[in-house]
This record gives structure tokens, C-alpha cells and sequence, in this order.
């Protein structure tokens, strides 16, 4: 009898640590199973995040001052967006100094911005900003919403215009001077092969060339600014095509080379571009037209 019971509770034991391994085991699995998934969601959060990085816009402050913010960090919290700006100041179209300016964007229940917070302050941008700024930084916000927007989650980035997806974009202010003296550098001035659509609208605008190549001056989820160099024979010529929501708004010829009478150009950080003739490193110019708000080239 005493051995029959001796056998029941060693067999009752391995059953014990038989469920308990299969147990551990279990947990083990959905734990793993857990934290996978809370990565896969983060990965994606942070990915998708870090496509607004790197997106920049000016803002004239008179008197020949222009301030680039560039997204440096950009953060979602539960209620806002926490964005990290690095910030280039620009006197006479010269870089004059370089900080960093945090803000908080905070939205109402409809998806609308309601106050943006410079960081460490109680300043609402939305009430302490020129108008010219002030709608700069709610284009800006729109930006950010979209981001978790979910008919925005699955969109392509594709558009009809140029092959490359992601861009990379020449810094403004942009000067023929340097790109020739640079020796049209493709490392600091990346260009990309156009697609059939934009080729063709340039054949149907007189400009049937052999080679294109477009730089992209600026790119974000509304507007595409790109410079089209046309190659044709000796000539070369340069034409800024200004684009939003996938539309051609305007283009304009702002520069020909190839002959002994040259027309160069400047674009600057606030988007006036300059005509000169001849090429040059102090030449006055004799024509300035400015991009508006709208994607319009318009005389200055």
C-alpha cells in the first residue's frame, strides 16, 4: 500500500512539472508573441514618423532676414506633437546664424490645429506670428496630422514627375555661379531622371531636348518645386516648374547658357530668383521674380 501511493505521488509530480514547463512555456510564447507585436507598432510609428524629418520651410522675418526651419526630431505624444527644428537665419541671403527651436503642436477633436507652443514658453505661435509665419507653421501642422491620418498610412509618395520616391533636396540659397564653379557636383546638387508626363509637357512648351535632368528645390506633401536642366546641342537651358497636389502650377525659363551672352541666376531661401547676365560672382541683376504662396512665379 505504501509503495502504491510512494508510485502516485512521483507520477503526480512529473504531471505537476510537465504543466508547469508547458506553462512557462506558453507564457514564454506570448510574451514573445507580446513584444514582438509592441515592436512591429513601434517600428512602424517610428518609421512613418521619420519620413517628416528633414522637412523645411521659410519664413521672412523684413529687412532681408529669412529663417529656414528644418525638422530635426519629430515626436508623437498622446495629445501633441513635439517637434525639434534646427533653424538657419539669413541676412542678405548670408547664413547668419544657426539655433534650435522646439515646438508643440496641439489639435482639437476635428483635426484642426489649435496652438502651437514654443517649448520652455507660453507663446502660441497662432497668436504671436506675423501672418506670413503664422501660415507657414499651420501648412507645417497639416503636415503632422496627415502623418497619422489612416487614408494617409497605405499612400505612395510616388508622383508623375520624377523617378526618385525620396528626393533629396538642393539647398537654397542656390547660385549658377557656384553649381558651374562646383562643376555641377551630383553630390551636393543630386538631380533625377524625369518621368514621361513632365518631359512631355516640357516638348509641348517648346523645349524637345535630348537629355533632362530636374533638381529638386523643394519637396513636401503639398508642393514640388523642381529646376529642369534641357539640354539641347551647345545650349543649356533652366526652367523652374512649380508643382502642388501633383499639378503643374507654373514654370518659368530662368537660365541659358551655351552661347557668349549667358543668362545665370540665384534662387534664395525665400524663393526670389534673380537674373543676371553674364556669370559671375557680384553681377547686379536685371530681372527678379518671386514664387508666392500659391506656387505662382510672379514678378518681383
Amino acid at each position: 500500500m505504501r509503495t502504491n501511493k510512494i508510485i502516485f505521488l512521483n507520477i503526480l509530480m512529473v504531471l505537476l512539472i510537465g504543466c508547469k514547463k508547458e506553462a512557462n512555456a506558453q507564457n514564454r510564447n506570448f510574451l514573445d508573441t507580446a513584444k514582438t507585436k509592441k515592436n512591429e507598432v513601434s517600428k512602424s510609428k517610428t518609421n512613418y514618423l521619420k519620413n517628416l524629418q528633414y522637412k523645411s520651410f521659410v519664413v521672412s522675418c523684413g529687412g532681408g532676414c529669412a529663417m529656414t526651419y528644418i525638422a530635426d526630431n519629430v515626436e508623437k505624444e498622446s495629445s501633441f506633437f513635439k517637434v525639434k527644428f534646427k533653424v538657419e537665419m539669413y541676412t542678405n541671403e548670408q547664413l547668419s546664424d544657426t539655433f534650435n527651436e522646439t515646438y508643440l503642436f496641439f489639435y482639437d477633436q476635428s483635426g484642426k490645429i489649435s496652438k502651437i507652443i514654443l517649448e520652455g514658453t507660453k507663446n502660441n505661435a497662432l497668436e504671436t506670428l506675423p501672418s506670413g509665419a503664422r501660415r507657414s507653421f499651420i501648412e507645417f501642422s497639416q503636415n503632422l496630422i496627415k502623418a497619422i491620418s489612416p487614408d494617409n498610412q497605405n499612400k505612395s509618395e510616388e508622383n508623375k514627375f520624377i523617378v526618385e520616391k525620396n528626393p533629396q533636396k538642393v539647398n537654397l540659397p542656390f547660385s549658377f555661379y557656384e553649381y558651374f564653379n562646383d562643376d555641377y557636383s551630383e553630390s551636393k546638387y543630386p538631380n533625377y531622371e524625369l518621368k514621361p508626363f513632365l518631359i512631355e509637357f516640357l516638348k509641348n512648351n517648346s523645349y524637345d531636348a535630348e537629355t533632362y535632368k530636374g533638381l529638386v528645390i523643394r519637396s513636401d506633401e503639398n508642393f514640388l518645386y523642381l529646376l529642369i536642366s534641357i539640354l539641347r546641342g551647345d545650349s543649356e537651358y533652366f526652367v523652374l516648374v512649380t508643382i502642388k497636389n501633383n499639378v503643374i502650377i507654373d514654370y518659368k525659363e530662368i537660365g541659358l547658357i551655351g552661347d557668349e551672352n549667358p543668362t545665370t541666376f540665384k534662387i534664395s531661401s525665400n524663393f526670389i530668383i534673380e537674373q543676371y547676365n553674364g556669370n559671375g560672382p557680384n553681377l547686379k541683376a536685371f530681372e527678379k521674380f518671386k514664387v508666392n504662396e500659391t506656387g505662382k512665379i510672379v514678378k518681383e
